[in-house]
């Protein structure tokens, strides 16, 4: 039983692995080291490889895969792969370096991800926008709980209520201390026209005052949506970094094109799960506390310049008996709704032959550009369009059109012919590069792009580029492509090792001891 407990004691675990190295050294040796890893599904290390006396190094293959297995038991997050690194000497000295740097992916394809430097991914491109040219707020505090006491009494003179005390049927008011507390949590103030709402009405308790079968949110249930997961930005800064790209919204420049900013505060959840939030952090067309509704999966959508805009609207539709009451009683108003984007943001084009991309030139909105199983397509158009992301699965691929081109960032590249990759030097912002199902000559070529942030190669690949000898790029994330043997696993987060690419400091642990 004492066996038992040892074997499930973190510490202990690694003393194990490292006992194990110690008692299966060669003769004469002075220090042995192993990488290994393991998650959920399994565990595979390196050789262990010895370092002798006489200067000669001897790799000894053992398993240590159960070792492995427990010690993920101990140290490891779940959806995540732990790196373990141990060192050994023969005086018994041993230190165990153990981290979870590594993750299992299912874009850009089944594989692993191995996050170096999380801090030095690419700035989301809202970041890379200015401010509002206008920073006044377009809403109105007075008339905005006009519109809401106007609101109330037409849906009460409609459902035949008495229109004595408008906010009679909604929460009582939060104190102007809750209202500073929220703000302070929140670190913006309010727009001034939603405070003032909040001055009468601690939100509408389900009421669906802003839309049908939504909820303007009390402060407290704002403050816990705000500093909860967020759902609608799509996992955390590295689960968005494999997205296409973030469209822009309509009216273009209004909204900063992010998958989320802390600025953003929700306050109506809406039908289906998205929330209508006010935006204190707009683009240059934008203004302060301008209505935005963000949903997973669908970008997000501008609304109206203010909340005093979107009551107006809702006030509006009950002034022109634009409004209906359905069987089970429910009030549905025929206000203005979002409009659909500018034009076209993203070509999607599937199983053709050769493509012709001319429309691009009419596209000044083009962000986004994937052309699936096709055979060839003249990338010339695409000179002067705003793409930022280009995914080709083409038979043949020529890159040369798009030398110099000033916005892509990710490029993706599939083909069975091999790609020159040369022309990728001139692009001044690529930051992303997925070459893991492609043929391509001079893989060297790579180590010239020094703005690359994030490399994606298949294990032969990875192979051939350490054979190389090259620099390998300042980068902040590295992408094993496939769903390979964990001892290839290892010997790829070796290889990082080896050349001195270390996660930033803080993301490891160290464990030492002596056997």
């Amino acid at each position: 039983m004492a066996k038992r407990r040892e074997a499930s004691d973190p510490a202990a675990v690694l003393r194990e692995l490292c006992s194990r190295v110690a008692d299966a050294a060669p003769e004469g040796w002075l220090r042995a080291s192993v990488t290994g890893v393991a998650d959920a599904q399994g565990a595979g290390q390196t050789g262990v490889a010895y370092d002798l006396a006489d200067g000669a190094e001897r790799v000894v293959e053992m398993d240590l895969q159960s070792v492995l297995r427990r010690a993920y038991r101990a140290f490891g997050e779940a959806g995540r792969v732990l790196g373990v690194e141990a060192g050994v000497t023969a005086s018994g000295e041993f230190e165990v370096a153990t981290g979870c740097e590594l993750s299992g992916v299912d874009r850009p394809k089944r594989g692993f991800l191995y996050m170096i430097d999380a801090d030095a991914l690419p700035a989301d491109p809202g970041d890379e926008q200015d401010g509002p040219v206008d920073s006044t707020q377009a809403g109105d505090p007075d008339e905005a709980v006009r519109l809401l006491r106007a609101y109330l009494r037409y849906r009460d003179e409609l459902f035949g209520f008495s229109d004595e005390a408008p906010f009679r049927n909604l929460p009582a008011p939060p104190s102007a201390e809750s209202l500073d507390r929220l703000e302070g949590r929140l670190g913006t103030a309010l727009p001034d026209d939603l405070r003032a709402l909040y001055g009468v009405a601690d939100g509408d308790g389900e009421a669906g005052v802003f839309e049908r079968l939504s909820c303007w949110l009390s402060v407290e249930a704002v403050a816990a949506v705000h500093g909860g997961d967020r759902h609608w930005a799509g996992g955390g800064r590295t689960e968005r970094f494999f997205g296409p790209f973030v469209p822009d919204a309509d009216p273009p420049g209004t909204v900063r094109r992010s998958a989320d900013r802390p600025g953003w505060i929700p306050f109506v959840l809406c039908t289906g799960g998205d929330l209508l939030a006010v935006d204190m952090d707009p683009a240059g067309g934008g203004r302060p506390g301008q209505v935005i509704r963000l949903g997973a999966g669908r970008g997000v959508r501008y609304v109206a310049d203010s909340v005093t805009s979107l009551l107006r609207r809702h006030v509006d539709a009950f002034a022109r008996g634009a409004y209906t009451i359905g069987d089970d009683g429910e009030l549905r108003l025929d206000a203005p709704r979002d409009e659909p984007g500018p034009s076209v943001q993203i070509l999607r084009v599937d199983g053709a032959g050769d493509v012709d991309l001319g429309s691009a030139r009419q596209a000044p909105h083009l962000l986004a550009v994937e052309l699936s199983r096709c055979a060839s397509a003249d990338l010339s158009p695409l000179r002067e369009a705003p793409v930022e992301t280009l995914d080709l699965e083409l038979k043949s691929i020529d890159l040369a059109p798009l030398a110099g081109h000033p916005t892509l960032r990710r490029v993706t590249l599939s083909a069975p012919h091999a790609v020159d990759l040369g022309p990728l030097r001139t692009l001044p912002r690529l930051a992303h590069l997925d070459v893991s199902r492609a043929s391509v000559h001079h893989l060297r070529v790579i180590a010239e792009l020094d703005g690359l942030r994030s490399l994606a190669l298949r294990y032969e690949q990875w192979e051939e580029w350490w054979s190389l000898g090259e620099r390998l790029p300042g980068l902040a994330a590295a992408f094993l492509v496939g769903k390979g043997r964990h001892d290839r696993l290892a010997a790829w987060l070796a290889e990082f090792d080896a050349r001195g690419v270390r996660p930033r400091a803080g993301a490891r642990r160290i464990h030492s001891g002596r056997l």
